[in-house]
């Protein structure tokens, strides 16, 4: 299953009255995110590879498609130093017209994308903390687009992504026995 991330960012209504757009910044590259506490990620610059039809939707609906990279108008995607950008056009459609309204009064307040890594995409570290630190070199982008409340989307993506790092630390050896005591245990309550 696909990882969602969401955060908040810019995300403005651009373009004429007749093709009206939605732009933002999706993927924010190189900064150190805290998703929840003990569970520390970043994406590097270089690391998104497009799956075949990457997806511009509104709040991940599959229903309320904005564009694709093969769609007429289409989504295009612009990589920059700091991230990778999306411009997609909003239909004239009903959500097409929520999605307008909200952007106008300030509703939509950021970006969320989904994901997958590939083998060996990314690499995984416990400090002597207990905090895991997980550095994503490659993903696959399937959907971008604006969200209501990225705050919501991530707590989505938190609970995906608790599965996967109880997962990796099974795998682990351990760090150094005479810490695994007491904080392990307030790590793995945390991530039930």
């Amino acid at each position: 299953m696909p990882e969602i991330r969401a955060f908040t960012a810019t995300v403005r209504s651009a373009g004429e009255d007749e093709e009206k757009r939605v732009a933002g910044r999706g993927i924010v590259y190189n900064e150190w995110t805290e998703l929840w506490p003990g569970y520390k990620e970043r994406i590097r610059k270089g690391a998104v590879q497009m799956a075949d039809n990457v997806k511009s939707s509104f709040n991940h609906d599959p229903g309320r498609v904005l564009s694709t990279l093969e769609s007429d108008p289409a989504l295009e995607l612009k990589e920059s130093d700091e991230g990778l950008e999306y411009d997609s056009p909003i239909p004239p459609t009903s959500y097409g017209k929520d999605l307008e309204i909200n952007l106008e009064r300030g509703t939509v307040k950021g970006s969320s994308f989904s994901f997958d890594i590939p083998t060996d995409g990314d690499s995984w570290r416990e400090d002597e903390n207990g905090v895991v630190w997980r550095d994503i070199k490659k993903l696959t982008l399937y959907e971008i687009g604006p969200v209501t409340d990225p705050a919501y989307v991530q707590t989505t993506a938190q609970a995906r992504s608790k599965e996967v790092v109880k997962e990796w630390r099974k795998q682990q050896v351990p760090v150094n026995r005479l810490l695994r005591g007491r904080r392990q245990k307030l790590v793995n309550s945390m991530l039930d």
